[in-house]
Formats: C-alpha cells, structure tokens, sequence
C-alpha cells in the first residue's frame, strides 16, 4: 500500500499493488494514464488535467507491505478512510464497514 503527494496542493493518492518490488512500473501506469480520452482516466489523472498538478512520483511513500490481497485491500481501505485529503473514489471504501470507523478514526 503505498502513497503519492500532490505536489501543488494536500491532495494524496492512496493505492495498492501486488508488485511490491515494482512500484516504479505502477508509478509509470499512473503518469502515461494521462494520454488516454478523458472519460478513461484515473483519479490521478483527472486530478492533473482539472487542477494544473503534478505528483511527486519520486517520492512515494509505502503505507505497508502485505501479501495477501484481501487484506492488502483492507488496508487501503483503511489508509483512505483515515487520510482526508485522499482523492480516491470513496467506492475504495464501501466494503469497511461502519463499524470500523471509530478505530480508523482513533489511530
């Protein structure tokens, strides 16, 4: 699980992948998503083309590591959840449920 600054304002990207080595190829999917219609973009991109930002690509964070993805996902989930300023489609989170809240909330 790992994190992406904006580097023009708060914002942050919270994402996950299996490739734990490869972070830097993920990053590369992030930055060339760019070039695809509008209508397909990511968050990340959409974020770059509406406001003028660029992403701090050489500096991303690792959340945590875990292999196995159910609780990779739950992970992220819980990242996003506590980090307000994340710009992910809060559908990310739906699968948390409420009940949680009070822990993502107190860590």
């Amino acid at each position: 699980v790992y994190k992406i600054d904006c580097l023009n304002c708060d914002a942050v990207y919270i994402g996950q992948t299996k490739r734990h080595l490869q972070l830097d190829t993920r990053s590369k999917e992030h930055k060339v998503d760019i070039r695809k219609d509008f209508s397909n973009h990511s968050v990340v991109s959409k974020h770059r083309v509406t406001n003028g930002h660029e992403f701090d690509w050489d500096n991303k964070n690792i959340l945590h590591y875990e292999t196995n993805n159910r609780k990779r996902e739950i992970t992220e989930m819980f990242f996003i959840k506590r980090n307000s300023s994340a710009i992910n489609l809060k559908r990310d989170t739906e699968n948390l449920l409420d009940i949680y809240d009070v822990i993502v909330e107190n860590t």
